[in-house]
C-alpha cells in the first residue's frame, strides 16, 4: 500500500471510500461494488490503516467470486467526483484499483471511463499475479489512441494508468509507486487547465502584484 501512503497526504481528513468487487457479500449475493468495511451506512475508512483493516475484515466475511468487473466501481467513484463540482470545483479524485483477475466487462469499463474523462478523476490500476492483463493495457491508452465508448464518443483525456506489478518488480528500475504515479500529475494538470482552475495561492499572488503595481 505504498501508493496509498503517498496519496493520503493530499487528502485533508485522510478518510477514503473503500470498495470491494467480485465477492459474495454478507447477504449471499455476488456484488461488484460493496462497502469494504461491511457497513451499510458508511463507506469511508480512516487512512491506509483503515483500508487494510477493512480488507482483512472482508477476507473473513466475503467469499471471492468472479467475474472481474470494473464498471460499477468506476461509476461509483465518478458519481462522487461529479457531485463535488457543485460545491468545490478544485477537488480532484484518484481511484486506486488492485486486481488479480482478467477483466470481463471491457466495453462497460470503457464506457464508464469515457464518461468519467470529463470529471476530476484519475484511475490507477495495479495488476497483481500472473493473469493476462492485455485488456488493462487497452484501458491505459498509452498508444496514443483515446478510449472510445460503445456510442462512438471519444474520451476527453486519458485518465488511466495501469501497472502490472510483476513487470515492475522484474525490471527493478523503478518502484511500483513511481510507475503508478508517473502519469497522475499530467492528468491532474490537463483537467485543471481545461477548466481554467488555478492554484489559490497563485491567484492571491497575482492580485497582490496587481495592487502593488
Amino acid at each position: 500500500m505504498e501508493v496509498g501512503e503517498v496519496i493520503q497526504f493530499y487528502d485533508s481528513d485522510r478518510r477514503f471510500p473503500a470498495w470491494g468487487f467480485g465477492g459474495k457479500t454478507y447477504d449471499g449475493l455476488i456484488s461488484h461494488c460493496f462497502n469494504l468495511n461491511g457497513s451499510a451506512g458508511g463507506v469511508e475508512v480512516e487512512g491506509v490503516e483503515g483500508i487494510m483493516a477493512a480488507y482483512a475484515c472482508a477476507l473473513q466475511n466475503v467469499v471471492l467470486a468472479g467475474p472481474t468487473l470494473f464498471g460499477q466501481v468506476i461509476n461509483t467513484a465518478a458519481e462522487i467526483a461529479g457531485q463535488s463540482l457543485s460545491y468545490n470545483s478544485s477537488k480532484y479524485f484518484v481511484l486506486l484499483i488492485i486486481t488479480d483477475g482478467v477483466l470481463t466487462d471491457l466495453q462497460e469499463t470503457k464506457d464508464a471511463l469515457v464518461r468519467a474523462s470529463d470529471l476530476p478523476l484519475s484511475v490507477l490500476i495495479v495488476g497483481v499475479g500472473g493473469a493476462d492483463f492485455k485488456q488493462m493495457e487497452i484501458l491505459d491508452a498509452d498508444n496514443g489512441h483515446r478510449l472510445e465508448s460503445s456510442t462512438g464518443r471519444v474520451a476527453t483525456r486519458d485518465i488511466v494508468q495501469f501497472v502490472p506489478m510483476r513487470e515492475v518488480q522484474a525490471g527493478g528500475q523503478i518502484s511500483i509507486v513511481q510507475a503508478l504515479l508517473e502519469e497522475l500529475p499530467g492528468q491532474f494538470l490537463t483537467y485543471m487547465r481545461s477548466r481554467d482552475i488555478k492554484p489559490h495561492n497563485a491567484n492571491a499572488n497575482a492580485n497582490a502584484n496587481a495592487n502593488a503595481n
